[in-house]
């Protein structure tokens, strides 16, 4: 029999066999005063989300979770919750995998040798567009199966060797990790975290395209700034990108 997860003292599990999206159900549950700290962890979603509006395919065997925080910071610095929550990824990833390279892809996906494995959504609804009243950290990962058809190349946990893996072990993990990750960034700001991030980014120095909303940008990544933007060296000078779609050459 599976157990159920053992989460931190601090968070509170909600969970569902089948939900539209477990970011909606956090959403909902902000929007009706639940606490920051709230984990809604769903076996499958019928409307997964993924940046830009794109679907996520949620079938069950992979990872659907959203936590739901009130970190009561500037949006800017909430935002930077993607790396807290890819840094806390790739640590289960790494913890789940031996041998294959798990790296961080800009702005918030995780690799196992350079194949997409977890994504992030970040959603918040903030107070003069100031402060966020709430933030939902939505956490995707390839558990037992992946998109075979996805633009950037995907994998699973399953596909890079892991066998059989207990989904709820794997929740259990990301929201160890999570916790010290959001710890420090409470308490010690974005440094240790965008430090932790950089040390797994992937493609540092190589080239690389960014498409934006009527625009795209060719050049070299040379690292995120102190408040987590993307870093290129383009033909026409220095870019400093917060929104955006990463694709490496070849």
């Amino acid at each position: 029999m599976t157990q159920a997860p053992r989460l931190p003292g601090a968070y509170r599990l909600v969970s569902f066999e089948s939900i539209d999206s477990t970011n909606e159900a956090a959403k909902r549950l902000a929007g009706e005063g639940a606490a920051g700290g709230t984990v809604v962890w769903a076996r499958q979603q019928t409307a997964g989300k993924a940046r830009r509006g794109r679907g996520w395919v949620s079938e069950p065997g992979n990872l659907y979770c959203s936590v739901l925080l009130r970190p009561n910071r500037p949006a800017a610095e909430a935002m930077q919750m993607s790396f807290v929550a890819a840094t806390a990824v790739a640590d289960t990833v790494a913890d789940a995998v031996a041998g294959p390279l798990v790296e961080c892809k800009w702005p918030n996906d995780v690799l196992i040798d350079g194949r997409k494995v977890a994504g992030i959504l970040l959603e918040s609804s903030a107070r003069n567009g100031l402060v966020p009243d709430w933030l939902v950290v939505g956490v995707g990962v390839n558990v037992a199966h992946h998109p075979p058809d996805a633009e950037f190349p995907a994998t699973s946990l399953k596909a890079a060797g892991c066998g059989e893996l207990d989904v709820a072990e794997m929740l259990s993990s990301f929201c160890r990790h999570f916790e010290g990750w959001y710890d420090a960034w409470s308490t010690r700001g974005f440094h240790p975290v965008r430090e932790a991030w950089l040390r797994r980014a992937r493609g540092i120095g190589a080239p690389l395209t960014v498409r934006l909303e009527g625009e795209t940008i060719a050049g070299t990544f040379t690292g995120v700034d102190a408040q987590g933007a993307l870093i290129v060296e383009a033909a026409e000078g220095t870019r400093c990108i917060t929104s955006g779609d990463v694709f490496f050459a070849a």
